[in-house]
């Protein structure tokens, strides 16, 4: 029974109002949770196809330039076309292509071939990465022949662009050749071929194989031996030992020493 006067306590709860802002402030700390959660997972997974546009992408520069540092040829030397031949035994080599196409990079390789030749058509191969725009991503050469090509940079400009965000990068390499300036030839490739008169000296068909040869037959003092004849350089027997100086089209020279023994 209540007396006047008396005001009963307050019984333990919250009223609606005070559930209402608790929820509403819940749902905001919720949202802002999430969307920082969002974030950070948009976040990290442009980070990972960043990093694995650049990766797979450094892979191949790093390959390329170990193969141009001992490539015998550059055999394209195009602003995005690059093709090379790699020794891969004595008488044979692999020929690599890196080339753009449509914003986009391929590379391709050839087996083991004796007589290596520059790739033709348009670009093709395998598909390594897209790329930011072609204006950006080029080879560049130390040399407008590409027979005297020394240096080779390569730049890529990469797009990992997904899901409305835009991510780029850009990788640069560069490779010296350390057999620029030279052809791929050895002792082999000049062969004596001993006859009555000395030797009919001549050149093997890997050597021919590389286009337009010239070659002049020297003794040890400079001096020019032999004579001409329609199968090569024919030699007295009195010599026996020949400085052969070989030349293409493209400038590239290789002078190699020969003992010649015909009993």
């Amino acid at each position: 029974m209540t007396t006047p006067g008396h005001n009963p306590q307050r019984e333990d709860g919250f009223t609606l109002v005070e559930l209402l802002v608790g929820v509403t402030v819940s749902l905001i700390v919720l949202l802002a949770t999430l969307t920082s959660l969002d974030a950070f997972s948009s976040n990290a997974a442009h980070q990972t196809r960043a990093t694995d546009a650049n990766g797979q992408v450094r892979s191949i520069m790093d390959r390329t330039v170990t193969d141009l540092r001992g490539a015998s040829l550059i055999l394209t030397a195009g602003a995005t076309d690059l093709a090379y031949a790699v020794p891969t035994s004595p008488t044979t080599t692999r020929v690599e292509r890196l080339c753009v196409a449509s914003e986009e990079l391929y590379g391709s390789s050839t087996a083991d071939d004796a007589t290596p030749t520059a790739p033709i058509g348009a670009c093709s191969g395998t598909k390594i990465a897209t790329l930011k725009s072609t204006t950006s991503t080029a080879f560049s050469y130390d040399s407008a022949t590409t027979g005297l090509v020394k240096n080779v940079g390569l730049t890529f400009s990469l797009d990992a662009s997904a899901n409305g965000r835009t991510a780029s990068s850009v990788l640069r390499a560069s490779a010296a050749r350390r057999s620029a300036g030279t052809l791929p030839a050895t002792d082999d490739d000049v062969e004596p071929i001993c006859n009555e008169d000395g030797a009919l000296l001549t050149l093997s068909a890997d050597i021919l194989s590389l286009g337009a040869i010239s070659v002049t037959y020297t003794d040890g003092t400079g001096n020019a031996i032999g004579t001409i004849t329609a199968g090569g350089v024919q030699i007295g027997a009195e010599v026996t030992t020949v400085i052969a100086t070989i030349t293409n089209a493209a400038g590239l020279t290789k002078i190699i020493e020969k003992d010649v023994e015909c009993d």
